[in-house]
């Protein structure tokens, strides 16, 4: 009996390695098929995907696609994240007149694309396209060092294989995602790590989640270079591998070169706050990023001479200088949005390396290469989940990027009536402080008045906007001023002799953002902020308030987030108040239906009506 059950197992074990496709064999069943069997609702699939992985050496990728409607046409273009990519074979396959007619890829329809930071993709448009068709794409990439391999797609995966070999003679250190949903089977063998999954559901897209992709099923694969055990078990070692690292570590310890210019404006009867901004502000205004990330510097001395750097030169710099100074300040490693949450020990994790100052017990994130961050400001990109403080001795603390500090928006408008065109014609002056105007400096502070005027009436196709001015939109240390006029058209209705307003205007909800019946991932509101509008409308001649929209208090469980709207009526003026709070910049999805039940309740306040009758 034992024998029997070992054979099993052997033979069970030996299918994970079978190859159950073929490159070119498309079947009349796959052809014909209009669902599939598991994921019903499902546009398109991915009927195979196989993957060997040598590390150092070559890659292999096999993928067979299922297009079953229109919706599906998206994924008939295709993104391979390499440019240089050998034996690339792709076809379509139909099925016409009862025979397989395959249609093959040719070079007009491959084509790179430079995504930014000297990385290039290679995309792939697949041709003659049809409700049925069958997608195949085939290729082989050399000499590549993988980070990651996706075990998961945005379509469903109805069989997967993937074979990585020679592991342990590289030192590898293979992790799963810990956050993704994905059951795979794995058959390690000395030279080998075999995994097999089927029907793996497509990654769920939601709204308020930064990147996706910090979800997906995926194979971290790193490369082991830390010393003393030589295993990346913990941070410690993390720590000690990128002080040991001369283009960091090394780095580091430069100080002479900035010496006379810091001492220039410092001096010991600065409190240590008026110190860390007298250096953070300056370094700031002195270096130009070159608009490259990375984690160590080549030369300190010769980007500070230069004035110009990528990030991890401007900050390393940055800390040896708060740490010339008598300040607490050491390296933060970061990994930013687009590369996913950092969620294990890793030194390839990360990609940027700013300055984290602890002061009073307080940390403040620094990152003197945006030009016009505020201090303890850093760009959006970083805003991604844990990040490492490496201090001298090797020791290390774990850190939350997300902002805890409340951003606030403030909003004053005055309005009048004309009813003859049924049109809201007023002025409004609004203020953003913190990340609130952070965010706004990075979309219009090298663009034009223009730009958000086409911005304002996208957003509300009945607005008018004009003599739109900003004041400090280039002073980081300021809050950002905002003013225009406007007429807003269509926003009240005359029947009989009564007027009927929105009470909100256009700074009501036309839609409750939060509106799925069930939430896998945490809401990422990327800062906590405060937004208060006050709306004074003066009441027409000759009209009185008939009706108004009944006032409203919400507020979520454990100070999540709060709502509240009142009207008050002072003389011939109606005064609206509107304040969203939201306290936290990621909450846990368990909170997502008292979201839900709020914002369906700020969108029943945007299209109630003030009722306004002839006195």
């Amino acid at each position: 009996m034992q024998k029997a059950i070992l054979l099993l197992l052997v033979f069970i074990f030996s299918q994970l390695s079978a190859q159950d496709y073929e490159f070119g064999d498309v079947s009349f069943k796959e052809l014909k098929e209009t669902k599939d069997d598991v994921f019903g609702e499902a546009n398109a699939k991915l009927i195979y995907r196989e993957i060997e992985f040598e590390f150092g050496k070559v890659l292999y990728v096999f993928e067979r696609i299922k297009i079953y409607n229109k919706e599906g046409f998206n994924h008939a273009k295709w993104e391979i994240n390499f440019d240089d990519v050998e034996s690339l074979k792709a076809y379509t396959h139909n099925l016409e007149n009862g025979q397989i007619v395959s249609v093959k890829v040719d070079k007009g329809s491959v084509f790179k694309e430079d995504v930014g930071n000297g990385v290039e993709i290679s995309k792939i448009s697949f041709p003659n396209v049809k409700e049925g068709s069958v997608l195949e794409l085939k290729y082989k990439v050399r000499d590549i060092g993988l980070r990651s391999i996706n075990t998961q797609a945005t379509i469903p995966i109805k069989n997967l294989f993937v074979l990585l070999k020679n592991p342990y003679s590289y030192e590898l250190k293979i992790t799963e995602n810990p956050l993704s949903k994905v059951d795979l089977k794995v058959n390690q063998k000395p030279y080998e790590i075999r995994y097999r999954g089927t029907n793996i559901k497509g990654i769920k897209e939601e709204r308020f989640v930064e990147n996706t992709d910090s979800y997906l099923g995926k194979l971290y694969i790193e490369q082991v270079v830390g010393k003393g055990k030589g295993k990346l078990d913990d941070w410690g070692d993390v720590a000690e591998t990128y002080n040991d690292w001369l283009p960091f570590g090394q780095e580091l310890k430069k100080n002479h070169f900035f010496r006379d210019d810091l001492r220039a404006f410092i001096d010991d009867s600065m409190s240590p706050m008026e110190k860390a901004k007298a250096v953070y502000y300056y370094l700031q205004e002195r270096m130009q990023w070159n608009y490259n990330y990375s984690l160590g510097s080549e030369n300190i001395r010769a980007s500070y001479n230069d004035k110009k750097g990528s990030v991890s030169d401007i900050n390393l710099t940055l800390t040896s200088m708060l740490r010339w100074v008598g300040l607490e300040a050491n390296p933060l490693l970061l990994a930013s949005v687009n590369r996913g949450y950092v969620l294990f020990p890793t030194v390839k994790g990360f990609n940027n390396t700013i300055t984290a100052l602890e002061i009073d017990d307080q940390i403040y994130y620094l990152d003197a290469s945006s030009k016009y961050a505020n201090f303890g400001e850093i760009r959006n990109a970083f805003i991604n989940g844990n990040a490492l403080i490496v201090y001298k001795d090797d020791t290390y603390k774990i850190v939350q990027t997300s902002p805890t500090k409340i951003s606030k928006e403030f909003s004053i408008v005055s309005v009048d009536l004309d009813l003859e065109n049924a049109t809201a014609v007023g002025s409004l002056k609004s203020r953003y402080n913190d990340y609130s105007a952070y965010n706004f400096r990075g979309k219009y502070l090298l663009k034009s008045k223009d730009a958000y005027r086409d911005f304002l009436t996208e957003e509300h196709p009945k607005l008018t906007p004009s003599n739109i001015e900003f004041k400090d939109l280039s002073n980081g240390k300021k809050p950002v001023t905002i003013s225009y006029n406007f007429s807003y058209k269509d926003c009240l209705e005359k029947i009989g002799d009564n007027i009927y307003v929105e009470p909100l205007l256009y700074f009501g909800m036309y839609e409750n953002q939060f509106n799925e019946t069930e939430r896998l991932y945490p809401i990422d509101f990327r800062y906590p902020y405060s937004k208060t509008i006050t709306i004074n409308i003066n009441l027409p001649e000759g009209y009185k308030i008939d009706e108004l929209p009944e006032p409203k208090k919400i507020s979520l469980e454990e100070n999540n987030a709060s709502f509240s709207f009142n009207t008050t009526q002072v003389g011939s003026v109606l005064q609206i108040s509107y304040q969203l709070d939201i306290n936290y910049a990621l909450v846990n999805a368990g909170y997502y239906d008292g979201y839900k039940q709020m914002f369906t309740e700020i969108l029943k306040t945007s299209q109630s009506k003030i009722i306004l009758s002839k006195k």
